[in-house]
């Protein structure tokens, strides 16, 4: 074995390891619990079903409004049991309608999961040259 190979190994080596041991505990929490991304955020709202980290997550589904009643009055082409924070840091589950429009346009209405009434105002993203670009509903102007 040459004298530069051995140092190119051993630096190879110790590049995948740190690469592998910054990932990792990203995905180490497989359940979601700590994937901030995936979490809806609704302000300052409150929902009537509440989520703890004891909370059995199909116990709180049962509690929620089916789909049907949450798409009522709405045309939506997805909807979506989801968790939403709230700027207390408290976890409700919401019902996540989503609208995608004929001109690259997608909206988005957080409904609260055991009444059906919209938590937020309506989420705007236009697809844009830079990605999504989000914007809200004309009732904020």
């Amino acid at each position: 074995m040459s004298k530069a190979l051995f140092p190119t190994i051993l630096l190879s080596f110790l590049a995948v390891v740190m690469v592998f041991g910054t990932v990792a505990p990203a995905f180490a929490d497989s359940d979601g619990k700590s994937y901030k991304r995936w979490v809806v955020p609704i302000g300052d709202a409150e929902g009537t079903i509440e989520i703890s980290e004891d909370t059995n997550i199909d116990d709180v589904r049962d509690l929620a409004i089916s789909e049907e009643q949450a798409r009522e009055g709405y045309d939506v082409d997805k909807a979506k049991l989801k968790k939403a924070v709230n700027d207390s840091g408290q976890y409700f589950l919401v019902w996540k309608l989503v609208d995608y429009t004929d001109d690259n346009t997608k909206i988005k209405y957080i409904l609260d999961a055991g009444t059906g009434e919209q938590l937020t105002e309506p989420i705007v993203k236009e697809k844009g040259s830079c990605g999504d670009k989000k914007s809200y509903s004309e009732k904020n102007a």
